[in-house]
């Protein structure tokens, strides 16, 4: 038996040709505070940095992330997402590792990702943040507000900018 479309239905634009409604999924980033949720992290930042760019994993664990806030992003309970915040010297943060699966990007996670941190930095007194970008990235971190500075450089093996925003 088929159902008859709703005349308009909510939300949707246009009805599915299949007739199943597609389920609306929450995302929600978290600051990663259980050993849980720090390795949902971990394994998001292998597979983006380690496994798909080639990174080695002595350069993407650096040592540094017991000196850092980490952010985790969820659609439902799945882990799709990740960030992390350094302090540096005085009232200045860095934004690093920022990594979104393959599977979800394009859907503004890195986004929701970038707004928590920048809100929490903000809130917590930072005057500034800057960030090692890859170049192919330098455009989404200027719709954000971030401005590029100094020559392009080497990082891991693939093309960077440095950039800065003043909150």
């Amino acid at each position: 038996m088929r159902f008859a479309a709703p005349v308009n239905p909510p939300i949707l634009t246009a009805w599915p040709q299949n007739n199943v409604l597609p389920i609306m999924i929450r995302l929600t980033v978290i600051e990663a505070l259980t050993p849980a949720e720090q390795a949902d992290c971990y394994a998001i930042r292998t597979e983006v940095f380690c496994h798909e760019q080639k990174v080695s994993r002595d350069l993407e664990f650096d040592g540094l992330d017991g000196d850092s806030r980490h952010y985790l992003a969820r659609h439902g309970d799945q882990p799709v997402g990740t960030g992390r915040v350094r302090p540096l010297d005085g009232n200045v943060v860095k934004f690093e590792r920022i990594a979104v699966g393959i599977a979800h990007r394009g859907q503004d996670i890195g986004w929701a990702i970038m707004g928590r941190a920048i809100a929490d930095a903000i809130a917590g007194g930072a005057a500034a943040g800057k960030l090692n970008a890859q170049v192919s990235a330098g455009g989404f971190y200027e719709k954000l507000g971030f401005v590029r500075y100094g020559d392009k450089f080497m990082e891991a093996g693939i093309e960077h900018i440095a950039m800065v925003r003043h909150f």
